[in-house]
């Protein structure tokens, strides 16, 4: 029988610097990374769903409505993005509310292979974070 998976982007990596999780299916097509361990048998994708941002009082909330839509259509596993093992430091009260949320939902960390640097990669991921870019207020303002 095939496994039902989701997988949790990092926000920050989709909704700021526009991944589009390419690599992370990728590797579910072709059984690499956290997906080798579903080589005996398929695994079937139900959604990708992403964090809200870094926290605030209320985001392991806003975790588990998105983790609840996954669970509702079916995922048994549900993958946190290599992003997200990577970048983020609250991934331990992620998880930990996760597995409160849905305690028979399995939690892997992990998605496509890693990065040959992991380091470099957070620096990275950090200096485009923290690029300077035009806002709204240089529209408005004309600059």
């Amino acid at each position: 029988m095939a496994t039902r998976i989701g997988i949790l982007t990092c926000g920050n990596a989709t909704g700021e610097l526009d991944c589009a999780a390419v690599v992370c299916l990728a590797d579910l097509r072709k059984g690499r990374g956290e997906f080798a361990r579903y080589q005996g048998g398929e695994a079937h994708l139900v959604g990708i769903v992403s964090c809200a941002g870094c926290p605030t009082a209320v985001a392991p909330g806003k975790i588990l409505r998105r983790v609840r839509a996954l669970v509702e259509f079916g995922a048994g596993v549900l993958h946190l993005s290599y992003c997200v093992t990577a970048l983020c430091p609250f991934i331990d009260a992620y998880e930990s509310s996760i597995g409160a949320g849905f305690p028979g939902l399995k939690v892997v960390r992990g998605t496509h292979r890693p990065a040959a640097d992991p380091e470099g990669f957070r620096c990275q991921v950090a200096s485009l974070l923290g690029a300077p870019r035009p806002g709204m207020t240089d529209v408005i303002r004309g600059t």
